[in-house]
């Protein structure tokens, strides 16, 4: 099979222009991925709209794959023949701004997310309280990063840290990666778990400790509970599938600090828990998505405001927050070595990741971009 021929073509729409004679805009000729009842993504020519109020519609040159929520959702479309429009992290170049999307204009560099609006597409309509301008010198590559790592920011919000806890991040994939450099540019100690070594091999170039599957179990009881006399210990977890026996040792290891013991879940995995006094008291958190107002239309296109709760911020903030600690260093996709694939070749780069490579995820490009594209092994 040629890389051509890997993502087949659901079906094809005529060439438009982008504008009418007295300068409306109007719908887009551009390629999107889907799912659409098989295992594999295909490829579909659609008219991507004009912006409508509180959207801007842009031009991609990358976007960021998300591994566990779009292997989800082509695992479920195969079993239930249910279509999905695939992607939610994406960045290029403002083309046209829809009325009332203050703050943006033809030419920014922006990021852009959202779940059936930030998909893997030449182009995309996008509210605008989605879309953050990327600053001068940073390259759209890295910033389009910022779009998953709004989940870490969120994540670590609701962990409530202190500067003298102790905390593990489990699973070193590209969420777990991101969870634990922005622990790091709190100026918390973190230690990165997987059971699998080349997961963990970009690490060091990150400023992250590591440790293999056995860290919780390793500890004995009444050791040095951490570096903080009075601190707790929070765990993220990170991972996917059956993460029973993990989150138990996890909650053992946290219970052993004097402060107090976190649990925060990030992802989708399954785990029973028996409560009872022996776990002793411990806070189990989950964090979904990425703050708030993210799927809430209303929010998103400006026509409405939310209040994040304390603490947290609004899919807005986080996004300029995650985009800030790209920009001073806090979080360093370059170092993460994702691999670069473009658009027709997406059906290879999902069947590397459902094997779990030593990459966690992968960038897919949208016509011609600046630097070399990287093959499929970083």
């Amino acid at each position: 099979m040629t890389e051509q021929a890997s993502v087949r073509s659901l079906r094809r729409v005529p060439d438009a222009p982008t504008a009418g004679p007295s300068g409306d805009v109007l719908p887009l000729p551009v390629r999107q991925l889907v799912a659409a009842g098989g295992t594999d993504p295909v490829l579909e020519d659609v008219l991507r709209r004009p912006p409508g109020r509180g959207e801007i519609r842009l031009r991609a040159e990358w976007s960021l794959v998300s591994p566990g929520t779009e292997l989800h959702y082509l695992d479920r479309s195969a079993r239930t023949g249910e279509r999905f429009v695939l992607g939610y992290c994406s960045a290029g170049v403002v083309e046209a701004v829809g009325p009332q999307a203050p703050g943006f204009a033809p030419g920014d560099r922006v990021i852009a997310m959202g779940w059936d609006e930030a998909v893997h597409s030449g182009a995309v309509t996008v509210p605008h309280r989605l879309c953050r301008r990327v600053p001068d010198g940073l390259d759209l590559a890295d910033a389009v990063v910022a779009g998953l790592a709004a989940t870490a920011v969120h994540a670590v919000d609701r962990a409530v840290l202190e500067p003298a806890d102790e905390v593990a991040v489990v699973g070193a994939g590209m969420v777990g990666q991101l969870v634990a450099q922005t622990v790091v540019a709190r100026g918390v100690p973190v230690t990165l778990l997987d059971l699998r070594p080349e997961r963990l091999r970009t690490a060091a170039a990150l400023g992250l400790a590591t440790a293999d599957g056995a860290y919780f179990a390793t500890e004995r009881e009444g050791s040095d509970p951490g570096r903080a006399g009075n601190g707790g210990r929070c765990v993220f977890l990170c991972g996917t599938g059956d993460a029973g026996a993990t989150v138990a040792a996890a909650a053992r290891w946290a219970g052993r600090a004097p402060g107090r013991p976190r649990l925060v879940g990030v992802g989708r995995f399954a785990a029973h828990i028996d409560f009872s006094v022996e776990l002793g008291n411990l806070d189990i958190r989950y964090a979904a998505r990425c703050g708030a107002g993210y799927r809430d239309a209303s929010y998103a296109r400006g026509l409405t405001d939310v209040t994040a709760p304390d603490g947290e911020g609004t899919v807005t903030e986080n996004l300029q927050r995650a985009l800030d600690l790209i920009r001073s260093g806090g979080i360093r996709p370059a170092a993460m070595e994702l691999p670069r694939f473009p658009l027709e070749r997406a059906a290879e780069a999902y069947a590397q990741l459902r094997e779990r490579p030593a990459h966690p995820a992968v960038l897919f490009s949208h016509g011609p971009v600046d630097g070399t594209e990287r093959g499929a092994t970083p």
